[in-house]
């Protein structure tokens, strides 16, 4: 390399470096607003050297400080979608961090870029803007308590349940609200086709319910509703083409729920009760006199005690109990031996299988009776006459 050509880099060096310390020097009062507006869309600029150098220099102590002074947390709910700058506008109209540019550049600087998260938070002024967006990447999961109810159950077995647990809400509450359900449940759920005393017996939702510690009583049984919309499709609700009303189709549903085992059988079964009442004859259906003296005992008992009652036992004597002066008069419309057609209202809360079957029974056999088959795994013995099903039950054990 010749002298001549070495002076010439010695040259070229030399300006670059002047230039290096001139941006330096100039930039941060020239363009390092500028680029700090550039970065808020393209935080990775600041990764760049020189440039990325500028933008922090300039940022300073925006980076770091925090909105305030106050550890009190205040919640705050991010959108889903939200993109970071909206978030950091949110933020800041919150007093919950002191400068949109540093905030989105601290999201970069910590390698959150996409990690921040649409839910509920708890920020408090005094962290600093990583602090916040480190916090932003975990939302905050309202403590639950699970409740879980099954298919078959009546209103009392729902409050009993609710009687083991620590809820927010009493389990009194929630059955006021069920006995006797408001005019905005009444009119925000009116495919329940209930009338003006109706209770919200039948329509009661099942599975595992993940109760927040804020909700309410309303909110629980809004909750069980919502969930029992969920179960059953809309082309099992509404009335039948034979003219039978929803609230029908679920005392019918409710009756089969609670006498047949087996999914299959559900049809069959219902349609036993429907051939009944096409021939004049009552339900005659043993679950209902059941549901009228569990009804006569509950009223006796304070609701704390209903946790430890034994629900859906066929007493001593049931058919002696069921006819006797101890049953008030109103519980003896669901008397099915002594009484014709449908009981007034559903004895339990049906599954959708159920309610499919009642609004679709299938009597084409025209069978009468039926009988459980001991050690059938919940199958069904059918039969067209009292004579046959006498002998039926006999060959299986049981008094006739």
């Amino acid at each position: 390399m010749t002298p001549h050509v070495r002076r010439r880099i010695g040259m070229l060096i030399a300006v670059a470096f002047a230039l290096v310390i001139g941006v330096r020097l100039i930039a941060p009062g020239i363009i390092g607003d500028r680029l700090i507006r550039a970065a808020i869309a393209r935080p990775s600029l600041t990764d760049l050297p020189i440039i990325g150098d500028v933008i922090l220099d300039r940022l300073g102590s925006r980076l770091t400080d925090p909105a305030g002074n106050s550890p009190d947390v205040l919640r705050v709910s991010i959108a889903e979608g939200s993109a970071t700058g909206e978030i950091a506008s949110q933020l800041l109209n919150a007093g919950l961090i002191g400068d949109k540019a540093g905030f989105i550049i601290a999201v970069h600087r910590a390698g959150l870029d996409g990690l921040l998260q649409a839910g509920d938070f708890f920020v408090a002024p005094a962290m600093t803007p990583t602090e916040v967006a480190t916090a932003l990447t975990t939302p905050y999961h309202e403590p639950t308590v699970a409740v879980a109810l099954r298919a078959g159950i009546r209103l009392e077995q729902v409050i009993a349940k609710l009687s083991t647990l620590d809820l927010p809400f009493t389990p009194a509450s929630v059955e006021s609200i069920l006995r006797n359900p408001p005019e905005d449940i009444r009119a925000d759920y009116a495919w329940l086709d209930l009338k003006p005393k109706d209770s919200l017996e039948g329509r009661i939702g099942t599975g595992v319910f993940n109760v927040p510690l804020s909700m309410t009583a309303d909110g629980f049984v809004r909750m069980m509703l919502d969930r029992f919309a969920e179960s059953v499709p809309e082309e099992l609700r509404g009335a039948t083409a034979d003219g039978r009303s929803f609230a029908e189709v679920l005392t019918l549903a409710s009756i089969v729920e609670r006498e047949a085992s087996i999914d299959a059988e559900r049809a069959r079964i219902a349609g036993v009760f429907a051939y009944r009442m096409k021939v004049g004859m009552g339900l005659g259906s043993d679950v209902t006199l059941i549901y009228m003296i569990d009804s006569a005992n509950l009223r006796e008992r304070a609701i704390s005690s209903w946790k430890k009652y034994v629900f859906w036992s066929i007493p001593y004597g049931i058919y002696d109990v069921a006819s006797s002066p101890s049953i008030p008069s109103d519980l003896q419309r669901w008397n099915t031996r002594s009484r014709r057609g449908l009981p007034p209202a559903p004895i339990c809360t049906p599954s959708a299988a159920s309610i499919a079957a009642a609004r679709n029974p299938d009597s084409s056999r025209k069978e009468l009776y039926f009988i459980a088959i001991p050690g059938g795994d919940g199958a069904t013995d059918y039969s067209k006459t009292l004579a046959e099903h006498l002998r039926k039950a006999e060959m299986y054990g049981f008094n006739p």
